[in-house]
């Protein structure tokens, strides 16, 4: 009887063990999960930065708040220079789903850089969706306020559907980033990342073309010159 009772009174000893065990056994699997969500982050956080320095060198070395007569640039794209800024913009026509003939609308992602020809100081994203049959119009503003600058919690999201905000000036580091929905990880690596990273290399497309053709022309006229020396 004594062993019995004994029996009895350590199984809920037991399973008090075990879920305690099991408890701390998840809160360090919770753990261990959430500190590879933030190094995830702060990995992307750093990408980020480093494809915002990559357009500061690209505009320091060719000169391009200043460079004149830009004229090769990717297909239907658009390159603006201002007193401060630089802005690329690109534009997709969409067709009708059947027949591919008519345009039903148009799509675009922009980007201005904030730079006086050496540093970055800020920069402005768009992106945009109208539908002209649906009547419908979609915009996601951004705006990186220290683009240079270690983190990205700072920046900031506006989005409108027909005009009507859902959300005003969030900023990135507000957005949810539980293990169970990590939102804003997403939205680094599957927006941010790929956005910096199309129009880092539209940039660097559009120096390169331009120096490719100052060298170009540069040549052609000392050809011109050197057969002055026959006449």
């Amino acid at each position: 009887m004594k062993k019995a009772f004994l029996a009895a009174a350590c199984i809920p000893l037991m399973l008090a063990i075990t879920t305690a065990q099991n408890r701390q056994a998840n809160e360090q699997k919770y753990k261990l999960t959430s500190e590879q969500l933030d190094q995830e982050g702060r990995k992307l956080d750093a990408r980020i930065v480093s494809l915002a320095a990559k357009m500061a060198d690209v505009i320091k070395k060719y000169n391009m708040l200043k460079a004149p007569d830009i004229r090769i640039i990717p297909y239907q794209t658009t390159f603006v220079q201002g007193s401060d800024f630089i802005e690329l913009t690109k534009y997709s026509f969409v067709k009708e789903d059947i027949y591919e003939r008519d345009i039903v609308g148009v799509q675009s992602k922009k980007i201005k850089i904030y730079t006086n020809g050496q540093t970055i100081s800020k920069i402005e994203s768009e992106i945009y969706d109208h539908n002209y049959w649906a009547g419908s119009t979609n915009i996601v503003r951004i705006i990186d306020p220290s683009p240079t600058s270690e983190g990205t919690d700072d920046v900031l999201f506006t989005h409108a559907v027909n005009g009507k905000i859902y959300l005003e000036n969030k900023k990135l580091g507000e957005v949810k980033n539980s293990t169970a929905y990590p939102i804003r990880n997403e939205l680094k690596r599957d927006f941010f990342v790929p956005h910096m990273q199309y129009f880092a290399g539209t940039l660097l497309f559009i120096a390169e073309s331009y120096m490719k053709g100052m060298k170009d022309s540069e040549a052609g006229m000392m050809e011109f010159l050197k057969k002055s020396k026959k006449y």
